[in-house]
């Protein structure tokens, strides 16, 4: 009986880890630009020092130096509605999620940056516990992942079109599952494991430059108590994107994804995603908006509870403004969906989500 009950509460999170990184892990980084345009324009991004978790490359278009200083909180939320009973639990949490980059250039062709920011995190409480509904006991009481990114990053300028990025990556995950269906029991487990990444930026004229990344995603092994190890396997993700300047104040960001989510189970499907986002200049400040969407890693009979995804779309707006001492001061909010995620293969837990978000402020400083 101990050891089905803790393989429900595993089997959340081991499921649920992959959908929630392919959802959110990788497109917000805790800016205010990257909030506003849903992610889009972080591909393309040559600007300041945060293009060195989005594209290396891009750390080329810095003159001297950079630093980015950033805080986003979100509110997660949802309702699962139980199939046999039509019980219902919710769910909420709130978490604070930082970034910090700088960069600095070296000569003519070299630039160097260094960041930390969370890579991926959500947290979920519910109120009755999973399964809701007087005399059950609560399978899964609260979940939380975390993943944290160290990142160093260098930029060559090969000549007037052409940059080329490289990024060493130290990554730090945590899990941890709390359900009190027998004993309090809990189930944690973290670890860092190392990755990289490769890109390049290319300008095709004057108005119009392309960005590429490839991010071969970190391998974590987890001791999860008595159940031995769990391998975490991060996405390998390849990323293309075009900035265009339309007028002299308006400029327009897309791009497209794919996240290798396969590697991480059998049960699991490559992702696909694109977006689109507007930057207007209007005197001292720049305003953008933006939207994404991305494909479910998972379908609905090998849907985790603990972090419960399935197609994703977010909508996103903000602005910066440049102060008077140069810096630039920026805020943003956004709206993701994380879709219905029916779940069919839990047995007392089937059933599908409603209201299942995130909202997302985010504020930044840069200079």
């Amino acid at each position: 009986m101990k050891k089905s009950v803790l393989s429900i509460a595993l089997a959340g999170i081991i499921f649920s880890t992959g959908s929630f990184a392919a959802g959110l892990g990788l497109s917000q980084i805790g800016t205010a630009e990257s909030v506003a345009t849903a992610g889009a324009a972080g591909v393309t991004n040559n600007r300041d020092a945060s293009a060195t978790i989005t594209n290396a490359a891009g750390l080329s278009g810095i003159s001297d130096n950079s630093t980015v200083i950033g805080i986003q909180y979100l509110n997660v939320g949802n309702e699962f509605e139980r199939d046999n009973d039509d019980a219902t639990s919710k769910g909420e949490s709130d978490l604070f999620m930082p970034h910090l980059s700088y960069a600095q250039r070296l000569n003519e062709e070299w630039v160097v940056g260094i960041s930390a920011h969370s890579a991926g995190g959500l947290g979920m409480e519910y109120s009755n516990g999973l399964t809701g509904g007087a005399g059950n006991k609560s399978l899964v009481d609260s979940n939380m992942i975390a993943i944290m990114n160290l990142t160093t990053s260098a930029a060559y300028q090969v000549n007037e079109q052409l940059s080329l990025g490289g990024s060493l990556i130290a990554q730090y995950a945590t899990v941890k599952s709390e359900f009190s269906g027998l004993n309090n029991h809990e189930i944690k487990d973290d670890n860092w494991a190392p990755s990289f990444a490769l890109s390049a930026m290319y300008q095709l004229n004057e108005t119009t430059h392309l960005g590429m990344t490839y991010n071969y995603g970190a391998k974590h092994e987890l001791d999860m108590d008595g159940f031995g190890i769990v391998d975490l396997n991060w996405p390998q993700m390849v990323e293309i994107g075009v900035q265009h300047q339309l007028t002299d104040d308006l400029a327009i960001m897309a791009n497209a994804n794919w996240q290798q989510w396969s590697r991480f189970g059998d049960d699991y499907k490559d992702t696909y995603g694109v977006g689109v986002a507007l930057s207007y200049q209007l005197q001292d400040w720049t305003l953008q908006t933006g939207a994404s969407i991305d494909s479910s890693p998972l379908d609905a009979n090998n849907r985790g509870h603990a972090l419960p995804l399935d197609q994703q779309w977010r909508v996103g707006f903000g602005g910066h403004k440049t102060l008077s001492n140069g810096m630039v001061l920026g805020l943003a909010y956004q709206y993701q969906s994380l879709g219905n995620a029916e779940i069919t293969n839990h047995g007392l837990t089937d059933g599908y989500y409603e209201n299942n978000r995130v909202h997302f402020i985010t504020g930044s400083l840069s200079f």
